[in-house]
């Protein structure tokens, strides 16, 4: 697994421990994720518990790479079907750490949990934001 994949997902696993509650949806949208992107459930797990791994840098993804991690996170903060405070703070923090300025990170963030709440898949949310 590449180190921005391996960083992808150690991002989602920070989103499931943010609210201090490992909900079985979330695991369960973990691994649905990792095989939407050809990633085995082992490869997830070792990816999560390797020692010294980064979290995924801003330099290393594209504009589209940004949004469809963020909305990874959205999906994930969704999965037990309860958005938590915490959850958002962390969404909000990815948005900044990505490098969209904080003026904006908040209404990023909302638009995405509204699209991951609908059930939206990441190429009609690239979509809609081409259009805007």
């Amino acid at each position: 697994m590449d180190e921005k994949i391996k960083q992808h997902f150690l991002g989602l696993y920070q989103m499931i421990i943010s609210d201090t509650e490992v909900h079985p949806k979330e695991l369960e949208l973990l691994y649905q994720i990792g095989r939407e992107k050809g990633v085995s459930e082992q490869e997830i797990q070792n990816a999560i518990l390797s020692p010294n791994s980064l979290f995924l840098s801003a330099d290393l993804l594209n504009n589209d790479e940004k949004i469809e991690y963020l909305f990874d996170l959205a999906r994930m903060a969704w999965a037990d079907g309860v958005l938590d405070d915490s959850e958002k703070v962390s969404l909000n923090n990815a948005c900044k750490r990505l490098g969209f300025s904080s003026e904006y990170s908040e209404e990023i963030s909302t638009f995405l949990l509204e699209q991951a709440k609908d059930n939206k898949n990441i190429k009609d949310v690239l979509e809609i934001i081409k259009n805007l």
